[in-house]
């Protein structure tokens, strides 16, 4: 199993499609993202997306190719349990956990304000204003993101549990963007009836037997030593490690943010994927180790990337703009993919889109199918710990 977690040289030279030559092994290391990333790209740029994708012009995202050639040429597919054919990653970025909060609203607009451009601070002003408004409306009625529980009995019908990637409150963050989370772990919550804290409600969902991961703040990903505050300041709440991470709007620069990842003591990243696009950014579904560019050599962090996300299908206003019906198509396209080669689907579903009716439907439309595939449902660290295993 090994051979398929690591960077191995000798299982496939080169993948030639459209005239274009692709090398694995330079593709798993990232040396062609990192090449291809644009001249003006710095901290406060959103990352490229799939157009900066090597694969992309191949019309080879939707395949994973390293896969298929390692089959190919006498590789073997990684094992599951209970000899399932391929396993299926649940994943969800805690971004909100309120709707009404005037408080939760009132840090967001605070944070444009202050770090955010001229577009953030104007919209910082009437937002203010909105959440004002929206907190007195609805000062007597149920928030209706207090639904975690939905996710987990969801979930549970298909004998599935998930990684829920929480951000460790603005106390453990020492800077800010306009785009961070706002919610406090002190803040109050309401989780299966029960009136608690955003702390209680993690401790919960990690008793019941789903992981919990790091979703850290936008400068974090080129700093260690921000993540391991950030990295302590969850575990200081659940009472044990925390080994999964995915960086928030999945902002990651290859040729640092790996190495910083392993520093701040991760075992297991599930950050690479796209916001805008499905499918295999480094043309595979199997986890393996992280490369170092700059000291030229492996990491002890391992990828489990990352393959469909709600927000790149469904989202009207970019990305790929799908309506439900044809983004379920995606999904069985992606999901045949997958086990055709026995690899990982890994899934992110965003918990506060439980609001939009066509995402939740398509979630749970995809938990039945992948059931009926007979999957293996694994957490990130579960997958990390399976492959290690072999």
């Amino acid at each position: 199993m090994r051979a398929l977690i690591s960077i191995v040289p000798y299982y496939l030279d080169t993948y030639s499609a459209s005239h274009m030559t692709i090398n694995p092994q330079k593709l798993l290391q990232g040396r062609y993202e990192a090449e291809r990333l644009p001249s003006d790209f710095f901290p406060e740029r959103i990352v490229p997306d799939f157009a900066f994708n090597v694969l992309n012009p191949l019309g080879l995202l939707y395949r994973p190719v390293v896969d298929e050639d390692y089959l190919q040429n006498g590789g073997k597919k990684p094992r599951w349990p209970d000899g399932k054919p391929f396993a299926v990653c649940l994943t969800h970025d805690v971004d909100a956990v309120s709707l009404y909060s005037f408080k939760q609203s009132l840090r967001s607009r605070k944070a444009q304000l202050l770090n955010g451009g001229a577009f953030q601070k104007v919209r910082s002003l009437v937002g203010v204003g909105i959440g004002l408004i929206r907190a007195g409306i609805h000062m007597h009625q149920e928030d209706p993101l207090y639904c975690y529980e939905r996710w987990l009995k969801a979930e549970k019908q298909c004998g599935a549990h998930s990684t829920f990637f929480f951000w460790p409150g603005l106390s453990a963050v020492t800077k800010r963007h306009h785009s961070d989370c706002a919610y406090e772990l002190t803040d109050p919550v309401v989780f299966d009836n029960q009136k608690c804290t955003v702390s209680e409600m993690i401790r919960e969902i990690d008793r019941r037997a789903c992981e919990i991961g790091l979703h850290p703040s936008w400068y974090s990903f080129d700093d260690a030593d921000e993540l391991k505050r950030q990295k302590e300041a969850l575990e200081k709440i659940i009472g044990h490690e925390i080994v999964s991470i995915r960086q928030h709007y999945l902002h990651y620069d290859i040729r640092i943010t790996p190495a910083v990842h392993a520093e701040a003591g991760f075992k297991y990243d599930s950050t690479v994927g796209f916001n805008d696009n499905v499918g295999f950014r480094f043309g595979t579904c199997y986890p393996w180790y992280l490369y170092d560019l700059k000291a030229e050599k492996e990491l002890s962090i391992m990828e489990i990337p990352l393959i469909i996300q709600d927000g790149a299908m469904l989202n009207p206003d970019k990305g790929m703009r799908l309506d439900e019906d044809t983004a379920f198509q995606y999904v069985k396209q992606i999901t045949k993919a997958v086990e055709k080669v026995g690899g990982v689907l890994t899934l992110l579903w965003h918990p506060n889109h439980i609001l939009k009716e066509d995402w939740w439907r398509l979630y749970l439309r995809t938990l039945k199918h992948l059931k009926e595939k007979e999957a293996w449902f694994g957490t990130v660290g579960e997958v990390g710990e399976i492959m290690l295993s072999k």
